[in-house]
């Protein structure tokens, strides 16, 4: 088939089709800041236990708050963080060097409050 027999029409759309390819190739997949949020009230996880995904690489920021004195404790990482009866505790934050599914407890409740997932 020559180029003669070809329409505008296809050739823009493969023109189209190529751009697209190009940018989702130069797309930024670089470390990201990720932040979250738990608030713990009432001796449970005011949203509900949920989980934060992040990729390796990135920067996670935690924000933690609670009605009593806990120490939240981050499994995989081994960090612990007192947070005072009332208070907000400066925002968490860590590299996301490991991966896995790391779970996100109240230490003196044995209590899972959130999991972390980090993907390679």
């Amino acid at each position: 088939m020559s180029l003669q027999h070809v329409s505008k029409k296809t050739i823009s759309t493969f023109g189209i089709a190529f751009i697209v390819l190009i940018l989702a190739a130069c797309g930024s997949d670089g470390p990201t800041d990720r932040n979250f949020s738990i608030e713990f009230a009432n001796g449970e996880p005011v949203a509900g236990v949920e989980t934060f995904t992040a990729n390796q690489g990135d920067t996670i920021n935690i924000a933690l708050s609670t009605d009593e004195a806990a120490t939240f404790h981050i499994h995989g990482y081994d960090l612990e963080f007192e947070v005072e009866a009332g208070g907000i505790a400066t925002p968490v934050e860590l590299l996301a060097d490991a991966t896995g599914r790391f779970a996100i407890e109240i230490e003196e409740l044995e209590q899972d409050v959130a999991f972390l997932e980090i993907l390679p």
